[in-house]
């Protein structure tokens, strides 16, 4: 294994157990469930719904309430849309 490869294995296994330590949650754990079952992990962890939170701003015509907290159901109801 080249020098390189093994400083990537290293950052890798770094960033895995970070990952563990703030989610409280084996990595293997995250990477089987699904985006549904995670969300739901989280939410009986923390006792109320997850909320999703633009942080940056984005630049351009469809994002005129960026800063606005959305819902559960508006997150469901764009998804939903999405996949029409």
């Amino acid at each position: 294994m080249n020098s390189s490869a093994m400083v990537g294995t290293t950052v890798l296994a770094r960033l895995e157990r970070t990952v563990e330590e703030i989610t409280g949650t084996p990595v293997g754990e995250l990477r089987r469930r699904t985006p549904e079952e995670q969300r739901q992990a989280v939410e009986k962890r923390h006792g109320q719904k997850m909320r999703f939170v633009s942080r940056s701003p984005s630049v351009g015509r469809g994002n005129v309430m960026s800063d606005r907290i959305k819902t559960h159901e508006e997150i469901e109801a764009m998804l939903d849309e999405a996949l029409r």
